[in-house]
């Protein structure tokens, strides 16, 4: 996380009210090739001879590599952070070169392999060591990774660790590291008459658990994929960083999002500083890219107290609250209001406070303000107006700091400012018949005129006809004019939002089958890397069965009639666990499980319907105007849903 700023121009200093703006420019920090990940040490087997076959074992989280002196085994445990790797063959551990590091030193002490590479930090941030350690026994090895930043006594621990799993028979190792991944795969699946949809759901959220867990650092850009990250492995807030955790909601895994919404609560010092200082502003406010590690700015020396800002895009005001989007999923999908109290409310909170000092600073153009200056999102130079980027995540942080406010019951007069702030937001730029940024007609990278629908969420299928229809037009204009980069997945859930059935479908099987490895990865050619926002592709396939939008329990809102599908404890907004079935367009084995009581809502699949509880009652449900019904529920309660059956 070394960066260096001294050659940096001056950060952006923006006058809201006037509309004008200094300083900026191209950071020289950015073409430095740090601060970037990098492996800090390789593991080899050797003298294996011709490899035949590898797989994985996604149930058992068990690589396996045939070759023709036999069969290794490799295991990066759950229930430790270390890797398991069973061979006769002789395993060795070395330095991963890097030309803008200092060669790794590599030693044996204490009966181990030891690997020391050192990180040089930079006048605010003093750098690490990362001890990666090999300890072996027979043909048992165990690989541990501990750094400074970790542990004052970070090889002590390293070596600890390694050795403490080989004084563990391996059948208790196994046994320990099988029955957490059977936990894992029991809180939700999938089984659906499309091999490769099945197949992908339950690989990307394999992947995810690979790349995150409570308590660890937040994965980033391009994960531990690649030798040397391009975009030097940052966390992108327009979209990426966003995507890889986004997926967790809804395959019932909420906990794996913790280390991003960490990672916010970490930064925020500097996103309170950041806002000041670039917007004259109040609350907080992110730029493009954050990095390891942020020291807080009140505590820096170097210039711009260390901030990297690119720019045009590290100056966009959209940024912040698509970051809140995910601490607000947090709450939303989970119901933890001790959680919304620490971490969630504080971070919206500031978000909002942002947005509205910024709204009560801005001209107004008949009533409603000129939103900006800004930039879309790696479309515009900086000076822009009334971004939909901008327009949707400022609606949903202020409407999610509304809520957070209200359920715990405090700041009350800023509850009155929001909401004010709120109306006085115009609607989304329409050009023809479709929205668009400015008069841009291709070209696209993030397909911001979408981004009201997914993932703001500011659009729905509960939206009027005529608004729906229009997002359904820039759906279909936008789909020939991006690039096909980073938005495959938006504009994907987005079609699947408004049922777009076929299309979404079919676009999603096209693009993917067509990046698709042997070892069950996609591949971004375009960008020439592995990304690990592809994480995302499980809950893009849970979208096509089951989403709960505007607190509406949709069930299989995009799947095609004539294929069958069935999952169990998909997870929705307000907490519920939902499983159903669909046969030749029938749904049926509906029930639902609810974590934390309160109402479900739910848009009937049947003409008429009731609810059945475990006691045996049976309750005919109405439903109103739109098809949706209602149940209140306990915390715990488990409801089955059926259509009505004549006694």
């Amino acid at each position: 996380a070394r960066l260096v700023t001294e050659k940096d121009p001056p950060l952006l200093k923006v006058n809201v009210a006037a509309h004008t703006w200094t300083g900026g420019g191209r950071p020289a920090s950015w073409n430095h090739p740090y601060p970037t990940q990098t492996p800090p040490a390789v593991i080899r087997i050797h003298a294996i001879g011709e490899v035949t076959r590898a797989k994985i074992d996604l149930r058992l989280g068990l690589a396996s590599i045939m070759a023709r002196s036999g069969t290794v085994t490799v295991r990066s445990l759950l229930q430790k952070n270390v890797t398991y790797v069973e061979t006769d063959r002789p395993v060795s551990l070395e330095g991963f070169p890097q030309s803008f590091l200092p060669p790794a030193e590599k030693t044996q002490a204490q009966g181990v392999v030891i690997v020391k590479q050192h990180l040089p930090g930079d006048p605010d941030y003093a750098g690490m060591d990362v001890f990666s350690v090999l300890a072996t026994q027979g043909a048992r090895h165990a690989i541990a990774i501990v750094t400074t930043r970790e542990s004052e006594n970070a090889l002590e621990e390293a070596i600890r660790l390694a050795k403490g799993v080989l004084d563990q028979a391996s059948s208790s190792i196994v046994k320990a590291h099988e029955a957490q991944w059977r936990k894992f795969w029991s809180r939700s699946g999938v089984k659906l008459d499309d091999d490769d949809l099945q197949n992908w759901w339950y690989r990307q959220l394999y992947y995810l658990r690979c790349l995150s867990r409570p308590g660890a650092y937040a994965i980033a850009l391009q994960g531990g994929y690649n030798s040397k990250a391009n975009w030097h492995g940052t966390w992108t807030m327009n979209y990426n960083a966003e995507q890889t955790f986004w997926s967790a909601f809804s395959t019932n895994h909420v906990e794996l999002s913790e280390p991003f919404i960490d990672l916010v609560n970490a930064f925020h010092p500097r996103a309170r500083w950041y806002a000041k200082t670039v917007f004259n502003s109040e609350g907080a406010a992110s730029p493009h890219n954050l990095w390891p590690f942020e020291p807080d700015p009140a505590e820096c020396v170097s210039v711009n107290k260390r901030q990297l800002a690119y720019m045009p895009w590290s100056y966009g005001i959209g940024t912040a609250g698509h970051m809140a989007h995910i601490l607000w999923m947090h709450y939303v999908y989970s119901g933890d209001t001790l959680y919304l109290r620490d971490k969630i409310y504080p971070i919206i909170k500031d978000y909002a406070l942002f947005y509205t000092s910024f709204i009560e600073k801005c001209t107004l153009d008949n009533g409603k303000v000129v939103f900006g200056p800004s930039v879309d999102p790696e479309h515009t130079a900086f000076g822009w107006d009334n971004s939909p980027y901008d327009l949707a995540w400022a609606q949903h942080t202020l409407k999610a700091a509304i809520q957070g406010a209200t359920d715990l019951g405090v700041d009350s007069d800023l509850v009155t400012r929001w909401s004010n702030s709120l109306n006085r937001l115009p609607y989304y730029s329409v050009s023809g018949d479709v929205i668009k940024v400015g008069d841009r007609e291709d070209g696209y990278n993030i397909i911001t005129p979408i981004v009201p629908l997914f993932p703001a969420e500011q659009v729905s299928w509960f939206s009027q006809t005529r608004e729906k229809d229009l997002f359904k037009r820039s759906i279909q204009w936008i789909d020939s004019r991006y690039n096909h980069n980073n938005s495959v997945v938006m504009l994907n859930v987005a079609r699947a939002r408004l049922s777009m059935t076929d299309e979404a479908l079919n676009d999603t099987k096209t693009w993917f089958k067509g990046k698709e490895q042997p070892n069950g990865l996609f591949y971004w050619k375009a960008h020439g890397f592995y990304m690990s926002e592809q994480t995302a592709v499980s809950g893009l396939i849970t979208e096509f069965l089951l989403q709960s939008v505007d607190d509406v329990v949709r069930l299989f809102p995009a799947w095609p009639d004539h294929k069958a599908a069935h999952f169990s404890r998909l997870r929705t907004r307000g907490g519920f666990l939902v499983s159903a079935r669909q046969q030749e367009g029938v749904v049926s084995d509906v029930t639902v499980e609810s974590t934390v009581g309160g109402e479900l809502k739910l848009l009937s699949p049947w003409d008429s319907i009731e609810a059945r509880y475990p006691d045996g009652r049976v309750v005919s449900l109405t439903p109103d105007s739109q098809g949706i019904v209602s149940v209140n529920t306990q915390k715990g309660q488990r409801l089955n849903l059926a259509k009505t059956v004549t006694r």
